[in-house]
């Protein structure tokens, strides 16, 4: 179980600086953030905002594409979009033009399939591995028994009382005899009960 445990906790460590898109989106924000401090005290305007959102709105971008997944690129287009429209009301002023991410997102929703399908037939998509497959687990060739006819065990053991493992056969151990597999009849005095004085 701890070799489990520290291959598990190896292979976390080494996936963790295969995908460079992670840290190219973490760069991306500080760099943003550096620019919204800078202008936003340089110039003496309200750019703080507007850029520490557009920042963030590229930051889960690349962030979401990093994952390979179209499914995880499409969820990460939401709050592109959003916080991209953050940021517009906020430079603009006019906050009525939040309706613009509302009215993206609904297109966005109407379009997953497309997008999906698109994303999923990208270049960059391509070199990703295929989907494992997994075969159930069939322990004989007989064919399937109707539900009807109940659970036949499997005609390969050699006798009751054995069990296979590694390819060969073993017996259980004898199991001890239980002295008490019945119940006891009650006696007559324990069917008889005094009443509970409250």
């Amino acid at each position: 179980m701890y070799d489990e445990r520290s291959a598990r906790r190896y292979n976390r460590r080494m996936n963790r600086y295969r995908n460079p898109m992670r840290g190219i989106a973490a760069g991306i924000f500080f760099i943003f953030l550096a620019f919204a401090f800078y202008f936003s005290s340089t110039f003496a305007s309200n750019l703080f905002l507007p850029i520490l959102f557009a920042g963030l709105a590229l930051f889960i971008l690349i962030g979401a594409a990093s994952s390979g997944n179209p499914r995880g690129i499409y969820g990460g287009l939401y709050p592109f979009v959003w916080l991209m429209g953050l940021a517009l009301c906020f430079l603009i002023g006019f906050w009525p033009w939040i309706l613009l991410p509302l009215g993206v997102s609904i297109i966005i929703g109407a379009l997953y399939n497309p997008i999906t399908t698109g994303l999923s037939n990208a270049g960059f998509m391509a070199n990703q591995p295929p989907p494992q497959t997994y075969q159930s687990y069939q322990q004989s060739n007989e064919p399937n028994q109707p539900y009807q006819a109940g659970y036949q065990g499997s005609q390969q053991t050699p006798g009751t009382g054995t069990y296979q493992e590694g390819g060969q056969y073993y017996q259980y151990p004898p199991q001890p005899k239980q002295q008490y597999d019945m119940p006891e009849e009650a006696t007559p005095q324990q069917e008889e009960l005094p009443p509970q004085q409250q």
